[in-house]
């Protein structure tokens, strides 16, 4: 995440509306980016206080953002799948929308068991995009055997993965029943948005973007938080819109024993809870935008972060950090711990201020807008 020093913000007029041809928005050069300092001690969690918001109008613009729930705790479905019903709600309340990025697996565990999610984003306004984790065969540490695979093999193998249910045992496929992205599109009447790869070898990754847009996705992940280019923020790649992202709302700099950035989620409960809350994090990076054009926002979080440090499936899938072997235990020990209940309303009560402050002086968009924003659509 880059703090930038200069403290610039241009609003200039912008229409995502029916009625003109979206175009960007002009402003000075981006300034350089100030490291933060951040102390480790803690300190009792704060009340956010949240000023209720009006609903915002077609006015100009001072960015997009994109609010990104990363669904995939197939282990903790109720957890998970109440989650999902309380954001649905937060977007409501603030008259915005919610892109939620599921697995095929995620899917299957609501209609078996919350079959009341589904319908909640059946019909609802929110948007529904995909991607994949372990132990699909594409995700990165669990693709060595299409590596070995010829051209012709491995489409014709991905595409079976994104046609039939994927065995959370083996990491085989089962051509009984549905899954993949097909299975997605299938349940809610409607094809994923934007759809991720998650691989980083350079062949698999471009087959399957191959098989994503045959089956109808129009956008995808090349980047995870940042990396858009000035001159250029809307392009194609491999047949598909590449989603917009400046700069993400996700990550804060602090050096620990696992690196050197942190999510914003664990600094509540320490001194700095008030300068990395999102919200405050979100004014200070328009504030410090001066660039060409009104930037583009990800605000992304995983339904998980929200009940728990960690997913369900964690433990399964890897073994010391390093993907495990199959077949999987799917009995194995979950070993992440539940977030205490007042760090939960922490988090919830953070996440709303963001919403609320994005409501009321930004484009909250989906990957639905910002494909029609790159094709020029009115």
């Amino acid at each position: 995440m880059r703090y930038r020093i200069q403290l610039t913000l241009l609003v200039i007029a912008i229409g995502l509306t029916a009625c003109a041809t979206p175009t960007l928005i002009a402003s000075p050069t981006r300034a350089a980016s100030a490291p933060a300092t951040i102390a480790p001690t803690s300190t009792p969690i704060a009340r956010v206080t949240l000023t209720p918001m009006p609903t915002p109008t077609r006015a100009p613009v001072a960015g997009y953002i994109n609010f990104v729930i990363n669904t995939h705790d197939w282990t903790r479905v109720n957890e998970s799948a109440d989650t999902i019903l309380r954001f649905i709600a937060l977007f409501e309340k603030y008259n915005t929308r919610g892109e939620f990025y599921l697995t095929a697996p995620i899917v299957e565990q609501y209609a078996k068991h919350r079959p009341d999610v589904i319908e909640k984003l059946k019909n609802s306004a929110m948007t529904i995009s995909y991607h994949i984790r372990p132990p699909h065969p594409a995700y990165i540490g669990f693709d060595d055997r299409l590596k070995k695979l010829d051209d012709k093999t491995l489409e014709q193998t991905l595409r079976e993965y994104e046609t039939y249910r994927l065995d959370l045992a083996t990491g085989n496929i089962d051509k009984a029943q549905p899954g993949g992205y097909a299975y997605v599109a299938q349940v809610f009447g409607r094809k994923p948005v934007v759809a991720s790869p998650q691989s980083n070898d350079p062949r698999i990754r471009k087959t399957l973007l191959k098989i994503y847009a045959e089956l109808g996705a129009q956008m995808q992940v090349l980047y995870h938080e940042e990396g858009t280019a000035l001159d250029k923020p809307l392009v194609k790649a491999d047949g598909l819109w590449v989603r917009p992202s400046d700069f993400s709302i996700t990550r804060i700099p602090v050096t620990t024993a696992k690196g050197t950035e942190e999510f914003w989620w664990t600094r509540l409960g320490t001194p700095q809870q008030t300068e990395f809350t999102p919200a405050k994090m979100l004014q200070t990076q328009l504030t410090a935008w001066n660039a060409p054009r009104a930037p583009f926002i990800t605000a992304l979080i995983h339904e998980n972060d929200l009940y728990a440090n960690g997913t369900g499936w964690s433990s399964i899938y890897y073994a010391r950090g390093n993907p495990a072997s199959p077949p999987y235990n799917l009995n194995t020990s979950d070993t992440t711990k539940p977030r205490a209940k007042a760090t939960q309303d922490a988090i919830w009560q953070a996440y709303e201020a963001m919403l609320a402050y994005a409501a009321q002086n930004l484009r909250v968009v989906t990957s639905q807008d910002l494909v029609k924003l790159a094709s020029g659509e009115k």
